[in-house]
This record gives structure tokens, C-alpha cells and sequence, in this order.
């Protein structure tokens, strides 16, 4: 068993019931060099609302520090100024593009000894089903059903629990850990802000400031901004014009997953978080899948 195995309980109980493969322990890629620059990471998992909390943080850095905000979209590039910590966006192999089988996923988390990591969260079987449409519409990765591809081992609903279990099991390797839901985004934006530039050592934020960043990328602005093609950066723009499931800012709905998936999609996304133990994503049983995608018209 390779040193990725042995980093946590979690991974120890993946491997137990079989979801590791004897690849596992071969880096499909080194680590980015920028990572071990950074000294703050801000890791998540794809469509997992990373583009709606960096146009947030970008507003914010700008008013407070002066930031240049397109460099909060330059990949593998660390965000760095006067009066905040130099910070790094990454998926931490998890990339669709990369399409690393979930089996192979890094879970030997040394290298970031000494940082501090924001790990942004988001309810996994939401995250697969944009993460389709990104594969689909935007990005040309994958061809085949939503249902195939919830199904994938490169792409699916595992791999996003492993990603999430993994990341639980390494969160006091790290100097410092702050989970962010997307959900809790949604409910609170702005302490959830706050914490965030608090933790990359921004200081004297005001209420204003925050308040501005929020409406700013509120998903109406964020939306009409994308559709007038106003975003600098090319990969914030839509795959395809007119086609509004090809759009960076698709839906940020939270349970959407709903109007896609046919009740045997659901219950199987559902089956996975709970059967795998998704450690920040606990599903109640008041409404099984079945009836709350019927409720959504997709009985089939």
C-alpha cells in the first residue's frame, strides 16, 4: 500500500471496502510549484461555486487593498499584494479536465504542512450535475448521458464524496483549516466573507465593502455580466452562445440537481453521499429521492 494510503481513517476505509485500486499511489501529475509558494490555498472540488466566491473576493481585495482583480482568474498563479497573505485557487487534482479516476486520487496532504487551506464544499450530487454540463457544453470531455456520467469513475458522484472524505480525514495536516459551505454562502454571505479575507490576514474590513463585493456578485450581475461578454478572462464566458447550460454562471441553485435527474439518478447520488459518508454532507430521510424528484416533474 502506497503513502497516499495511509493519510487518515477515512482513506484507510476507502481502500478497506475496495475503492482504491492498486494504481493508487502514483501521482498522475506533480504538485503545482505555485502551491508550495502560497501560503493560504483555497481548495475545492469543480462547480463547486469557486467562480462566485472568487468574483466575490476580487470586488472586496480591490476596495481593500487595491488588488487587481483579474488576478483572482489567472490559474496556477498565486494572488498576491500588500496586506493579504499570497493565495492559491486550486482543484487539487480533481480537475474534470485532468479526468483522474477517483480510485487515484492524492490523498497524502504533507505538502501542505504549514499553510492554511479554505476548503470550499459544496452538496455533491449539485456539484455532478454541473460538473456534466462543464464536461458537456463547455468543455467537450465527456459523451454520453447524465446518467452514465454520475455513473463515471473519472467524473462521478464517487469521486466527488472520495475528494470530500479525503480532505476531512488530512484537515489538521494543514496549519489551519476553515470549511466553507456553499450552501451556508448562500444563506450568509457576508460573515462567511469576512472570515475568509480574516483568514488570509485582510484586515479592517468593513460591513460596506463586503456588502458591495456580495451584490456585485449576486447571480443576476454575475449572469447579465457573462451574457454582454464582460469578463476578461475567456473561461468566463459561455461554451456556446445561447445555450444557457454551457454558461460559466449556469443555475447557482441550490438542490437543482432535482430538474435533471430521473428518480433512479437521484436515488443512486443519494445512495452514494449516504453509503459513503460524505463527512460534510449529511442527507436527511424526510423525503426520499424518488418523491422529491417526481415533485420536480421528473418521473419517468
Amino acid at each position: 500500500m502506497g503513502t497516499r494510503l495511509r493519510n487518515g481513517i477515512a482513506a484507510q476505509k476507502l481502500a478497506a471496502e475496495g475503492h482504491f485500486h492498486e494504481k493508487v499511489g502514483k501521482p498522475l501529475n506533480p504538485p503545482s510549484a505555485a502551491a508550495d509558494e502560497a501560503k493560504v490555498l483555497v481548495i475545492s472540488y469543480p462547480k463547486s461555486g469557486r467562480t462566485w466566491l472568487r468574483v466575490m473576493m476580487g470586488r472586496a481585495l480591490r476596495d481593500l487593498i487595491g488588488l487587481d482583480e483579474v488576478m483572482m482568474f489567472e490559474e496556477n498563479h498565486i494572488i498576491a499584494a500588500e496586506g493579504m497573505l499570497p493565495t492559491l485557487f486550486t482543484h487539487d487534482g480533481s480537475s474534470n479536465t485532468e479526468g483522474r479516476p477517483w480510485q487515484d486520487l492524492d490523498t497524502d496532504k504533507s505538502r501542505y504542512h504549514g499553510k492554511k487551506v479554505v476548503y470550499l464544499t459544496r452538496d455533491p450530487r449539485d456539484v455532478v450535475v454541473s460538473c456534466y454540463f462543464q464536461t458537456t457544453r463547455r468543455k467537450s470531455l465527456f459523451h454520453g448521458t447524465i446518467s452514465e456520467f454520475i455513473r463515471s469513475d473519472k467524473y462521478g458522484i464517487r469521486k466527488i464524496v472520495a475528494f470530500n472524505r479525503i480532505w476531512h480525514a488530512a484537515r489538521n495536516v494543514p496549519e489551519a483549516f476553515l470549511l466553507v459551505r456553499y450552501e451556508d454562502l448562500h444563506v450568509a454571505p457576508r460573515p462567511l466573507l469576512r472570515r475568509i479575507l480574516e483568514f488570509m490576514d485582510v484586515s479592517r474590513i468593513e460591513d460596506a465593502t463586503l456588502h458591495r463585493a456580495i451584490e456585485f456578485a449576486s447571480f443576476s450581475n454575475m449572469k447579465k455580466v457573462e451574457q454582454e461578454g464582460k469578463f476578461e478572462n475567456k473561461k468566463l464566458r459561455p461554451g456556446k452562445s445561447g445555450d444557457e447550460e454551457s454558461f460559466k454562471v449556469r443555475k447557482g441553485k441550490v438542490g437543482g440537481f432535482v430538474d435533471y435527474l430521473n428518480p433512479e439518478d437521484c436515488a443512486f447520488v443519494d445512495q452514494i453521499v449516504r453509503n459513503l459518508d460524505d463527512p460534510y454532507h449529511k442527507l436527511t430521510v424526510a423525503v426520499t429521492p424518488y418523491e422529491l424528484c417526481c415533485q420536480h416533474g421528473r418521473k419517468q
